[in-house]
């Protein structure tokens, strides 16, 4: 291990990095504190080059920090021996897939080795090094730049930029330049496009233009909503759940006659399940009556024409045969 000049360092390989202000502002604290502590990966370049295999972070940590010397460990064999190393080694380090799938397309392109070259000396199947350098191959440039500088995730790029790039690629332009600006989490992103696929056409203009705003307004109306719920307690989600009961059924009664034929034992069936439930829910609400009566001492409130009532009537005139004719009056 030997100290080298940062100047001296030939940052070839900055593009297959995730840049996290966080993370280096983190680590810079921990170099102020206790110093450099695990070297930097190089190999020798055109003196007094220095190539920068690993240690990204570090370096960017020890310049936040004010020195302009780093310790290194120089790998003694060529460039590409290293980043197999590097990549082969992952358990020291957890690798983003954004990252890993960069250094792979160095190792394809810039080194000249072959997909089954690369997962053998990596111990690995051509199919995972076949699609990692699909899933760097599918990203447009501009998504690529997002992610690499930290504002996009890699989860986020290929799950959800990628296609939508695909779908409107001015939207999806758009949006990665309002992300550089004001990032979104994973979660809140993936919330984002979940209601632009329903959205309008002016409405997906205002929100790729300003998706924090949007998001924002999106939070507000649910607490609203649960405000409201909660002002109403289970009395009113009750009363809501029965109006929306008493809707279904009347929009059932105009159904009735395109749908009930001779033969539709299926439906009489579903709806005598439906009539059991309503009996059982007006028997429950008359015994919880009686038993409030005898608690307080107070006349009973009695449901008056139960909303499936019209319901029974209607469908009663077709007979439990199935018939397409009403029964008689007689």
């Amino acid at each position: 291990m030997r100290s080298i000049e940062i100047a001296h360092l030939n940052l070839r390989y900055a593009h297959t990095r995730i840049h996290s202000a966080k993370a280096v502002l983190n680590l810079a604290c921990s170099i102020d504190r206790f110093g450099q502590i695990c070297p930097v990966l190089v190999v020798p370049g055109a003196a007094p080059e220095h190539v920068l295999i690993d240690g990204y972070l570090r370096v960017e940590a020890l310049r936040r920090c004010g020195q302009d010397m780093v310790n290194a460990e120089i790998w003694p064999d060529k460039e590409t021996e290293a980043l197999i190393h590097v990549l082969a080694n992952c358990q020291m380090r957890a690798w983003d897939m954004f990252e890993q799938a960069c250094l792979l397309n160095e190792l394809h392109e810039r080194c000249q080795l072959t997909q089954t070259q690369i997962a053998r000396f990596l111990g690995k199947d051509k199919s995972w090094v076949s699609r990692r350098l699909s899933f760097l191959n599918t990203l447009p440039e501009d998504i690529v730049t997002a992610v690499g500088s930290g504002h996009i995730s890699s989860w986020s790029a290929p799950g959800v930029l990628t296609p939508w790039a695909r779908a409107n690629a001015e939207h999806a332009r758009k949006l990665a330049d309002s992300l550089k600006k004001e990032p979104l989490s994973t979660r809140n992103l993936a919330l984002f496009f979940d209601h632009y696929k329903k959205a309008n056409r002016r409405a997906r203009e205002n929100m790729v233009t300003r998706p924090r705003l949007f998001l924002k307004a999106l939070e507000s109306g649910q607490l609203k909503k649960r405000a409201k719920a909660l002002k109403a307690g289970p009395e009113g989600c009750w009363l809501k759940e029965i109006t929306t009961v008493e809707r279904i059924l009347t929009r059932l009664i105009g159904q009735v006659p395109a749908v009930f034929y001779t033969g539709q034992s299926n439906l009489l069936n579903a709806f005598a399940k439906v009539q059991e439930a309503m009996t059982r829910l007006e028997r429950t609400i008359r015994d919880h009556e009686r038993k409030e009566t005898d608690d307080f001492d107070a006349a009973p409130v009695r449901v008056q024409n139960p909303s499936y009532q019209s319901v029974v009537e209607g469908l009663a005139q077709y007979g439990a045969s199935g018939s397409s004719e009403p029964r008689s009056a007689g």
